[in-house]
């Protein structure tokens, strides 16, 4: 670096006029990208501490100039590039989703000490780490996690996939960003069936119709011990119903019939547990179902254990249709013709999974 061009490093460093500091650090800015690809490590080394000292004492309006501006430079200061970071987001936003200069370390920090604005700029950067997006499902809120989930450059352990799914299934705000999500786990995958909307079921529908039987029954053995972890103990209410539909199954009156009588008694529990029996899921999952009132979801898994057209209208009709529930029949009727049966029972192997965790438990 040639003498003229140091003295204005120095100049910078010493000048205390806030106006001259100001132009001084154009200069030294200008200085800087003009040497790129030039200078020595030591040269690069007092440019940093240089544009750190005097970044200290400047504006936000001028940080935030600085922020954008060395935010794509491949030799970016690296110690201003970190002060820049822990900065308010308004000034670190361009250098936490763009800048090289930032070691993983610096990264961890960020998301672990920063602002919920900072932790999502992390995930929007063109590749984040395996532990970087460890972290930012663990300390990042629903917003941060659709940015992370919908990246693909983000590398995403099947520790924090899975914990993804578990979120996604409680807030719709990351459904499409999961489904969408081309190295989910087939298996956390088939799990937002029944929680997402129509056109996010037919995208879960369509690939597991382009996978091989092998990768299926990986998939399938992946589900069973995710869910063999996470069955839980039964209520006294739900065992009594538990042992009536068994009783019932053993001797062979459970039936679509024995559940449209339960519901019409008001015995929930009872019909839930039968429903589950029939369709070979597990209660929770059916429960949310009628919950939501489902109804494509209720006629697919219908569809796939055989139960009658006429009978599942019937179910629709009293579970899920609501205060218009007999002028919908017929549009209940169509629902259930438009399923196709073999994509259906395909799709609920794995919701099989669930039920024998279950039990099982």
């Amino acid at each position: 670096m040639s003498n003229a061009r140091f003295a204005k490093l120095v100049d910078l460093a010493r000048t205390t006029d806030s106006n001259q500091r100001r132009e001084l650090l154009r200069e030294v800015t200008d200085l800087f990208f003009e040497t790129s690809g030039s200078r020595n490590t030591r040269e690069s080394a007092l440019f940093d501490d240089v544009l750190q000292l005097v970044a200290a004492e400047m504006q936000d309006s001028v940080l935030a100039e600085l922020s954008e501006l060395f935010a794509d430079a491949k030799d970016a200061p690296v110690g201003l590039m970190r002060d820049l970071a822990n900065h308010s987001f308004e000034i670190a936003g361009p250098v936490l989703r763009r800048s090289r200069a930032l070691d993983e370390q610096t990264l961890l920090q960020i998301v672990t000490y920063q602002s919920q604005p900072h932790i999502k700029a992390v995930a929007q950067r063109e590749d984040v780490t395996e532990s970087v997006s460890d972290a930012i499902v663990k300390f990042g809120d629903d917003n941060a996690l659709d940015a992370l989930i919908r990246n693909d450059g983000a590398k995403i352990s099947r520790t924090s996939m899975e914990a993804a799914v578990d979120r996604a299934r409680r807030n719709t705000l990351l459904h499409e960003g999961v489904v969408k999500r081309s190295d989910l786990p087939l298996d956390l995958l088939n799990e937002m069936y029944f929680v997402v909307e129509n056109t996010l079921r037919d995208q879960i529908m369509k690939r597991n119709a382009s996978v091989d039987p092998a990768t299926l029954d990986a998939a399938l053995s992946k589900a069973r011990a995710r869910m063999s972890q996470t069955a839980g103990d039964m209520s006294a209410e739900a065992k009594n119903a538990m042992a009536f539909i068994q009783a019932k199954k053993n001797s062979g009156e459970l039936h679509a019939r024995l559940l449209v009588s339960l519901y019409r008694e008001a015995k929930q529990t009872h019909f839930l547990y039968g429903l589950a029996e029939i369709t070979n899921l597990e209660p929770e999952t059916v429960a949310d179902l009628i919950e939501r009132r489902d109804i494509d979801g209720l006629a697919m898994i219908c569809r796939a254990a055989g139960i009658e057209r006429p009978l599942f209208v019937t179910l629709a009709v009293l579970s899920c249709g609501g205060d218009e529930a007999m002028q919908r029949a017929e549009e209940f009727g169509r629902m259930y013709n438009n399923v196709p049966v073999e994509a259906a029972q395909r799709a609920m192997r794995f919701f099989k999974v669930r039920k024998s965790a279950a039990i099982a438990a």
